[in-house]
């Protein structure tokens, strides 16, 4: 005997059989494995009766009794010889959901020939919930071993057997399952840090082989503006890529988007939506990739055999491009993100060079007096302006102004506001007239929520005076080199475009050789380290330690300190200084 036999010589007793069985059956149950569960089964059987071949052979979803497991010959020729439900005897049981027994396999003619040295054949169906688990088929020598008792009993056992072999099924599909999602959680993990679309698809392609261990595979991505899927990603597909773009309308991954379903063909032959992408195909899985209920491509899985993918390819799969195409979305977001940022980078450059542009090139200077100028935008542009104006016959314009806001929109409003002060400082306006004038102006072609603060200086050195105008702006320094003090020039007014018909106030002081004054935007005051503020005081000390410098130099001392007191702090607003020196 080639497989498990009996050590009895004879049938047990009811009695004995009953509580054999009863051991059997506890034996049994008490394996969920099934590659441990399948030789327990077969050790008991053998206990109950002496064979030659046993086969466990379990249903497929193509109608054939697989075998499971098999003692007596090998696995790989029983594979070969597959029989549908209906054929052979096992089949016959199965159907029927009854045991047949043939004592004589030779008068049969059901019987299958598969091994020589065969006499009788029992095959008992396996059934649980009215379902068929499988067949127990027994195959031997001799009828005799076949005896009532050894058929009742294994008629018995066999109620056991499909229960226990439905629990090992449902344990290795758990099994199975929870394994799966622990690799798909690290695929998950995995892709989503992946920000690259072509790395993405690349690291999918490596990624779906640890689950499915496929021969073609191919990734495509919806174009929705052609209504295109476009093959992104190949493995295996060779120099067949004849199609590397496919409309929604056709082919099997096209009925996928439509439908938002896996699409399995086991012939692809025999079904007139397939097209082909790769030569030789004989059956194909295609399974869309949705987020959010939005396909943005399709996992095309193809075979040079028939019926190779089965509902279990499917399962693995699902789950699978679900993750992968939110991993897409958020790499196609990424990637319009950063072409975004670069334009902008690109549009923020050009309108700082053409703010820049429209400050004075360089820190005019006069008979009798210098000047000079520094800005430091919070980001690419700032709010701040600044512009000096020649006015001829020894007299000087200034303007330094802070546009409420920060960015594009301010820098916009500050080139208008500058625009306008200019056109208005030739018309040699003092500075309180024009002040009402800009902010009417502002509030005629104003933007709501923007405003301007301005101080408007107009320097006569031949009458060596100087007269200043402020909407809002911190009070300007006068630095007298007389004293070596330095002082707020006080005059205040409403900011520019605020309120209709405002009128403004105006300050006038004499100029003498060494003075300096200093003009500034809230940047400079307001600058802060930690939650210190640099402060009046602070650039008071500053000018008077420096006054006597020439302009330049003066400029770049107070820049020096600030900075100093600032160190590393990212400045939260723009920062403008000018100085104007009196030689």
């Amino acid at each position: 005997m080639r497989g498990r036999s009996s050590s009895k010589s004879s049938p047990p007793l009811p009695g004995e059989l009953l509580v054999d069985l009863l051991a059997l059956v506890g034996e049994i149950n008490s394996v969920l494995d099934p590659d441990e569960l399948y030789p327990t089964i077969a050790r008991c059987v053998g206990r109950i009766v002496e064979y030659d071949v046993l086969e466990i052979v379990l249903p497929d979803d193509a109608g054939f009794l697989v075998p499971a497991y098999v003692e007596g010959y090998d696995l790989d020729k029983a594979i070969r010889g597959l029989v549908k439900l209906g054929e052979g005897i096992s089949g016959a049981a199965a159907v029927a959901r009854e045991p047949v027994f043939v004592a004589d396999v030779s008068r049969d003619p059901r019987y299958v020939p598969a091994f020589p040295g065969v006499v009788a054949e029992l095959a008992i169906p396996l059934v649980h919930k009215d379902r068929l688990v499988g067949v127990l088929n027994i195959e031997g020598p001799d009828a005799g071993a076949f005896t009532d008792a050894a058929r009742t009993a294994l008629r018995v056992l066999a109620g056991h057997l499909a229960v226990a072999i439905d629990n090992a099924t449902l344990y290795r599909e758990a099994r199975w399952y929870a394994g799966l999602l622990a690799t798909l959680y690290e695929i998950g993990k995995e892709t989503a840090s992946i920000l690259d679309l072509d790395e993405l698809l690349q690291r999918v392609a490596e990624l779906v082989r640890r689950v499915v261990d496929y021969e073609m595979f191919g990734i495509l991505l919806l174009d929705e503006d052609r209504q295109e899927l476009v093959l992104r990603q190949a493995v295996n597909f060779g120099p067949g890529k004849e199609k590397s773009r496919l409309a929604v309308s056709e082919g099997l991954c096209g009925a996928a988007v439509r439908s938002k379903e896996p699409i399995l063909v086991g012939d692809v032959g025999s079904d007139a939506r397939y097209v082909g992408l790769v030569s030789g195909t004989s059956s194909e899985l295609a399974i869309p990739l949705v987020h959010k209920d939005e396909v943005v491509g399709v996992f095309d899985l193809e075979s040079r055999e028939l019926d190779h993918f089965t509902e279990r390819h499917v399962k693995v799969l699902l789950p699978l491009a679900s993750q992968v195409a939110g991993a897409i979305v958020n790499a196609r977001l990424y990637d319009e993100i950063r072409r975004t940022e670069h334009r902008l980078h690109r549009e923020l450059r050009i309108a700082r060079d053409v703010q820049h542009a429209l400050f004075p090139g360089a820190s005019p200077a006069g008979p009798g007096w210098e000047a000079s100028a520094h800005f430091r935008p919070a980001r690419e542009v700032g709010g701040d302006l600044y512009d000096f104006y020649d006015m001829g016959e020894g007299r000087l314009g200034v303007a330094t102004g802070d546009v409420s806001g920060k960015g594009v929109p301010a820098a916009l409003y500050a080139a208008f506001a500058s625009g306008t002060v200019r056109r208005r400082a030739f018309e040699r306006r003092g500075p309180a007239d024009l002040l009402r004038r800009v902010n009417g102006t502002l509030r005629r072609r104003g933007i709501e929520g923007l405003f301007c603060t301005l101080a408007y200086a107009v320097f006569d050195f031949p009458d060596r005076r100087v007269t200043v105008g402020n909407s809002g702006l911190p009070y300007p320094l006068h630095y007298r080199a007389e004293t070596g003090r330095a002082e707020p020039l006080t005059v205040s007014g409403l900011p520019l475009g605020t309120f209709d018909d405002v009128d403004y106030e105006e300050l006038s002081v004499e100029l003498a050789p060494g003075d300096a004054f200093v003009f500034f935007s809230d940047g400079v005051s307001e600058a802060v380290r930690g939650h210190e503020e640099y402060g009046v005081k602070r650039l008071r000390r500053a000018l008077e330690a420096h006054g006597t410098r020439p302009a330049t130099e003066l400029g770049k001392g107070l820049m020096a300190d600030l900075e100093g007191f600032v160190e590393d702090e990212t400045p939260a607003d723009d920062i403008t200084l000018i100085v104007v020196k009196v030689l």
